[in-house]
């Protein structure tokens, strides 16, 4: 594959550093990829810097994770200005409360006695992070001898943190338009990513009102019916087609090798020239 869009270090929530991405994809053939880590721009200079070397394009990204009443909606953007002081701070309180969400939910784990684990050393153990997650708690504790592999963190998220259990708790007040906005603020292309996962395709036809430009079709969890629809409403709807494989490392949720989705090289020249004029767009697929 020509370029993948969708690649997380961990700088965020994946296991690999940006310099070993980027080594990754010389070594798979990989002619453009975006580092999208969630809520952050910190790995981004690693990541372009150490791309140079090798004579790989990248694409400047993120992926912001919103979630209201429960449901999960993210938006990837893509050559954001990553000095906007604009999308900077909507990222630093995001990052805030999400750590604060991880910390609050281990203090009631404790209460329950579910668990039996000091935020201070999950804090140790994450220093310069830009924010602290369920897998950063889990990543401590396995550090700690309290897990043997990482082969163990699906259960550990699902009986901890995921929405079964009785110490979840969602980040609220960050929509997916607030997300598109910031994004389109900052000079960036707003994307939605994995449409599957969400569940309702209404949420697409409504953001594409607050501006979405762009669609993620090629995905790991997309079947060839659901790459059928979203090429069908990109088209309807005059966006960008984009795709990557969501790449997390040791913690990826889909057993792909990095660039094993994503998009051809026309279709990121169209998206490249939708950086710059942002009239041009929808005609990459």
């Amino acid at each position: 594959m020509y370029g993948d869009l969708h690649i997380h270090s961990n700088y965020s929530d994946g296991t690999n550093s940006p310099r070993e991405i980027v080594r990754i994809a010389k070594q798979n053939n990989v002619s453009v990829i975006a580092l999208a880590d969630h809520d952050t721009l910190e790995g981004l200079s690693e990541f372009q810097n150490e791309a140079k070397l090798h004579n790989i394009d990248t694409i400047p990204a993120v992926e912001i994770s919103t979630t209201i009443d429960g449901l999960r909606i993210h938006i990837l953007g893509y050559y954001i200005d990553c000095e906007n002081q604009k999308l900077k701070d909507y990222l630093s309180t995001m990052s805030n409360e999400r750590t604060n969400k991880t910390k609050q939910m281990l203090k009631k784990l404790n209460e329950l006695e579910m668990l039996n684990y000091a935020w201070e050393r999950v804090e140790q153990y994450n220093q310069g992070k830009s924010w602290i997650c369920s897998m950063h708690v889990f990543e401590a504790m396995r550090l700690d001898g309290c897990y043997d592999d990482r082969a163990q963190w699906k259960e550990f998220y699902k009986r901890y943190f995921s929405k079964y259990s009785p110490a979840y708790m969602s980040l609220e007040g960050f929509t997916a338009e607030s997300a598109v906005k910031t994004i389109l603020d900052s000079g960036g292309i707003p994307v939605i990513a994995h449409p599957k996962l969400i569940g309702d395709d209404r949420h697409i036809e409504r953001l594409v009102k607050s501006g979405l430009m762009g669609i993620e079709v090629f995905y790991p969890a997309h079947e060839e019916k659901d790459i059928r629809k979203y090429i069908n409403m990109a088209r309807e709807h005059n966006l960008l087609v984009t795709g990557g494989t969501d790449w997390h490392g040791d913690y990826s949720e889909w057993k792909v090798s990095l660039g094993e989705f994503g998009i051809e090289k026309y279709q990121v020249e169209a998206l490249k020239e939708c950086s710059s004029n942002k009239s041009f767009k929808g005609i990459n697929i």
